[in-house]
């Protein structure tokens, strides 16, 4: 089996902790906090807590696919690190941990610091929400301004602290998807298509982003309002596939 740690050098307390994932896997005291696709647990660690991302172990075939790739845990760790660089808050990076069986990729772990922070969700229901809104659109032109396309601006996982009265502190989180230097602006528009499915939100928001940006805002409205409908058709294509292939598990 090779293994591959790297520690961040502001970090090298938890290089013990990158060991032990690497050896042995999740510490059986640390807590679950979410089950999917892949799973995130919680961890108090050399008076740190630090949350850890065990990416789902890849099928046969993936395996060698992910193998010849670079993983999503050393994308998240570099990802984050790269948006510092450029003025973003992100969970500190901690650490992250690749073990290879041959060129197949078996297990590949994320370590960063855990943030106390609310996400965007439903934001239309929050009380006050208009500078929220207005921190959204900014956070997302300086992403936009900087060439940065984060390919899963999604609600949840744009996070803040703070209020309206003191101000917010945006973050980014699952950033393993992520591209530097872009300038294709259909690309970036990209990010309207699911950061509210609300289309009076979205429009809303879309006319903040193009007050920061210096756009038109009815025209910068109308694409952000396609992109979302655009989404949204092919979601329900999919729902529609899914129904007709999952097996009925009632029928007799």
């Amino acid at each position: 089996m090779r293994t591959t740690i790297v520690v961040n050098p502001d970090y090298r307390q938890m290089t013990r902790l990158a060991e032990t994932l690497a050896g042995k896997g999740v510490p059986p005291e640390a807590e679950c906090i979410y089950r999917g696709r892949n799973r995130i647990y919680k961890l108090a660690y050399e008076g740190i807590e630090v949350n850890i991302k065990a990416f789902r172990v890849p099928g046969n075939i993936k395996s060698y696919i992910y193998g010849a790739m670079t993983s999503k845990a050393r994308r998240s760790y570099y990802n984050s690190v790269r948006l510092q660089e450029l003025g973003f808050n992100v969970p500190d990076p901690i650490a992250y941990v690749e073990l290879h069986e041959g060129p197949a990729l078996k297990e590949s772990y994320y370590v960063c610091r855990q943030l106390h922070a609310k996400d965007v969700r439903l934001w239309e229901n929050m009380p006050d929400n208009e500078p929220l809104v207005r921190a959204v659109a900014l956070e997302l032109s300086r992403l936009h301004k900087a060439g940065v396309w984060h390919k899963d601006f999604s609600p949840g996982n744009v996070l803040y602290t703070g209020d309206a009265a003191s101000g917010y502190k945006m973050y980014l989180i699952d950033v393993n998807r992520m591209q530097f230097g872009v300038k294709s602006k259909r690309s970036l528009m990209d990010n309207f298509r699911s950061i509210n499915i609300v289309p009076e939100e979205t429009e809303r928001l879309a006319r903040y982003y193009a007050e920061y940006m210096g756009l038109d805002p009815d025209a910068t409205s109308r694409e952000a309002l396609r992109v979302l409908r655009r989404f949204l058709r092919k979601k329900d294509i999919l729902h529609g596939l899914k129904r007709i292939v999952k097996p009925n598990k009632n029928k007799k």
